[in-house]
């Protein structure tokens, strides 16, 4: 089921151009994939996708640290 909820919000409306979870929140929802590194020598990454990846590595290490 939870595959299906991920699916259903994921999925963009022809008409609105929006998945349900854009309407919503006002975000794009990501994926595991979005937060692989890549070797930068095979293709350019993000600058979106490395801030984002930063910003959660952050709230990792504040999560550890509260421990």
């Amino acid at each position: 089921m939870p595959m299906a909820k991920f699916a259903y919000n994921r999925s963009v409306n022809r008409i609105a151009g929006f998945s349900p979870f854009e309407v919503v929140t006002r975000f794009k929802l990501r994926q595991p994939i979005d937060l692989v590194p890549m070797a930068h020598h095979h293709c350019r990454v993000s600058d979106s996708a490395s801030a984002f990846a930063s910003h959660i590595h952050v709230l990792h290490e504040i999560r550890e640290n509260e421990k």
